[in-house]
């Protein structure tokens, strides 16, 4: 094949060391293809781009009557990953073109939601992080004596990612009056005081680089619940909760949804002046303050870490 005779540090007869990073996207439809996976057909060459810190736009105010100007914020901007990847097959051209037309339809950007898919790129000792990502280019295709043969092509793919950062593994905690329960296993456990303040000065620590935003979960009785970031902000939901109830307040960016039992908008329940609090990268320190509570009340929380590089 071709493409073998290029120079390819990390990969011999066998195939690529099993030391490598692996590289797996699931497409818009759910579909996962192993884009590093010898056996099957698929190989990532050296030459990726844009795994590592995203570029970033700076905002400035200048003054007539002051030298040079301010910055008074910085975002991080959408972006752009290109990964170069073989397709090929032993079995001949038949197979090759199956394998090929399959991976081109798992791409494909008119498909799911708004063709947003999962680029995961998983380290030897297992450890993972993802990012949301759309197919933009890369697989037109070429027959040039270099880029394609019989049974195999080479494509340079391209997608663009809405959010920058990279996600790791989600974490949290489920916690009620008296009683400490964790449901995922990293963090550090909620101190409960009693069965109106489930947690004072209670902290979190966030592993990322960048701030995370938690999906609350609140399960009935009570009466209100107020959560404060002393560094970033409160809010107060203001709602009577019976036993069953679920209320989930999402305040991840982009998404930002409040329901009741998956139908009731809660926005009118929870206050004009709210912050729906981020967790800042590092330890975190709050104040969880539920009303109404009794030894079936639940506050729950899920957040998932994100990051500047993979």
């Amino acid at each position: 094949m071709p493409i073998m005779a290029q120079r390819i540090s990390d990969v011999g007869q066998g195939g690529p060391a099993q030391s490598l990073t692996t590289v797996k996207w699931t497409s818009p439809l759910g579909r996962v293809t192993h884009l590093s996976d010898w056996p099957t057909g698929y190989l990532v060459q050296p030459g990726a781009r844009g795994l590592d810190m995203p570029t970033f736009k700076a905002y400035e105010t200048e003054s007539p009557q002051i030298h040079g100007n301010r910055r008074t914020g910085t975002k991080a901007n959408a972006r752009e990953i290109m990964i170069p990847v073989v397709i090929y097959s032993h079995d001949g051209r038949a197979a090759f073109l199956e394998r090929k037309r399959q991976l081109l339809k798992d791409l494909s950007p008119l498909d799911g939601d708004g063709g947003r898919g999962t680029l995961t790129l998983t380290e030897p000792d297992g450890s993972s992080r993802s990012i949301t990502a759309i197919y933009a280019s890369g697989a037109e295709g070429s027959e040039d004596l270099d880029a394609a043969g019989r049974r195999w092509t080479a494509y340079g793919l391209t997608w663009t990612c809405e959010s920058p950062f990279w996600e790791g593994k989600p974490f949290g905690r489920s916690f009620r009056a008296g009683v400490v329960e964790n449901f995922f296993p990293s963090g550090v456990p909620w101190e409960v005081a009693d069965s109106q303040v489930l947690g004072a000065d209670v902290r979190i620590f966030n592993p990322g680089d960048v701030q995370a935003f938690p999906v609350w979960t609140l399960r009935g009785p009570m009466e209100s619940a107020t959560f404060t970031h002393p560094a970033a902000g409160t809010w107060t939901l203001t709602r009577t909760l019976a036993l069953g109830d679920v209320a989930v307040i999402d305040t991840r960016e982009r998404i930002k949804t409040a329901l009741l039992n998956d139908a009731v908008d809660l926005w009118p329940n929870i206050d004009e002046a709210a912050v729906l609090w981020p967790l800042l990268s590092g330890e975190n320190r709050v104040d969880l303050v539920v009303t109404g509570s009794t030894p079936d009340t639940v506050v729950e929380f899920e957040v998932t870490p994100r990051y500047l590089s993979a």
